[in-house]
């Protein structure tokens, strides 16, 4: 089976170091979470062919695009434009016409690999690239566009809105990555939605855990908007700093730039003890995470929420919103589930853990088993290969159909 995997997908996470210091200069791809790349080198490691294309926008429209070939991969990285209503040059904004120049390079390319079957992350670009060329396209649902749309409302998410609702209307295989992301999407689906949930990989060295006589309270958060809700986690830790006045706040972050918003919104509000990091790469991260004493997650709306996830695979407790989407159904019994809306559930349900060593050892416990028996990516890639499977054999029928019909 030759499979072609499309999102976003960051070269510094998909090829080894070997093969970047002799590339030397390359594309960086898009940056994020690595679970696409983790996905992929499992599927390398079982011996199947593998397609990767992402895109990159600090590569020249008119560039071709850049690949790169070892044994089983092959991974290709094209143009993206960099403006998204602006012209970029001789062409529109990206957004405005819902990407088309980089959906027909990703097409295009699709066409000269020709693989079995193709696997869209997340519901816009690439998933409309993918059913270009198969209609039998794997598409994995990470965020609900709708419901995006109604905490940020830009013209860009409303493009974005578009572009999801024409993917359900034209897809025939959809997965979700929680339980709640499926329900919320499965009305605009006919085939049942099959939920797969992010692959976590489990921690392969140990960590110090942070000193408990002066705690560390982190947050990992990219974008200050409403849905994300970091103004009641902030005003939290005022309160937690009150019960706990050695403990410090780690911020990490779009939403935590130094100088920005959330540094302003400390200053107005007397909030101390915050250190802002700011935008931070994944690795280093995970690292603070796992020396922190709980995750502070006072999201409103999540699809899966790998932070929490991650954090948990540390040990490290969490206090996260009970009615936060598939926020509940990721943390179990690793960790504290309160209303996050209000600022003092959120403080007591830190202070309750950050006073009670029994229970703090035993949802820490609990979430090292929670992420280790419920989200393996040997699972995880399992679920993937048997809709593969399906969606191919699908494929070959409708093609046949075709045929016989000619």
């Amino acid at each position: 089976m030759y499979i072609s995997i499309l999102g976003s997908i960051a070269t510094d996470d998909l090829l080894p170091e070997t093969a970047r210091q002799r590339l030397g200069s390359y594309p960086k791809g898009q940056a994020g979470a690595p679970l696409i790349s983790n996905l992929i080198k499992e599927y390398l490691s079982r011996g199947y062919k593998v397609l990767a294309i992402t895109t990159d926008d600090k590569l020249n429209d008119d560039e071709p695009p850049f690949v790169y070939e070892d044994q089983l991969l092959t991974y290709v990285v094209a143009p993206r434009r960099k403006h998204i209503f602006r012209p970029n040059g001789k062409r529109l904004g990206r957004t405005a016409d819902f990407l088309r120049f980089e959906r027909e390079q990703i097409v295009a390319i699709l066409e000269h690999y020709k693989p079995d079957v193709v696997h869209a992350h997340w519901t816009y670009e690439y998933a409309l690239a993918a059913l270009s060329y198969t209609p039998d396209a794997i598409i994995t649902v990470h965020d609900n566009a709708q419901i995006i749309f109604r905490y940020v409302r830009t013209l860009n998410r409303f493009f974005h809105l578009l572009m999801a609702r024409y993917v359900f209307s034209r897809g025939r295989w959809f997965t979700a990555v929680s339980p709640y992301m499926a329900e919320t999407v499965q009305k605009w689906v006919a085939a049942p939605v099959t939920v797969v949930p992010n692959p976590v990989p489990m921690p392969t060295k140990q960590y110090e855990s942070a000193n408990p006589n002066a705690p560390i309270i982190s947050m990992v958060v990219n974008g200050w908007d409403d849905r994300k809700n970091s103004k009641n986690a902030l005003l939290a830790f005022k309160g937690i700093q009150r019960l706990h006045p050695k403990a410090m706040l780690w911020a990490f972050g779009t939403a935590f730039e130094p100088g920005a918003e959330a540094e302003d919104f400390c200053q107005k509000h007397h909030i101390t003890n915050v250190v802002f990091f700011g935008s931070t790469p994944y690795t280093e991260v995970l690292d603070k995470l796992a020396q922190s004493t709980v995750l502070l997650h006072a999201s409103l709306e999540e699809s899966f929420g790998m932070v929490l996830a991650e954090a948990m695979s540390f040990g490290v407790p969490v206090v996260a919103g009970k009615d936060s989407g598939a926020v509940p159904w990721v943390v179990e019994d690793g960790g504290l589930l309160v209303n996050v809306k209000k600022v003092d559930e959120i403080t007591l349900a830190v202070d309750k853990l950050l006073s009670n060593p029994t229970l703090y050892k035993r949802l820490s416990t609990n979430a090292v088993r929670v992420i280790k028996t419920r989200f393996p990516i040997q699972r995880v890639a399992d679920q993937y290969v048997e809709l593969y499977r399906q969606s191919s054999k699908n494929e070959v029928s409708y093609q046949a159909d075709l045929l016989g019909r000619s």
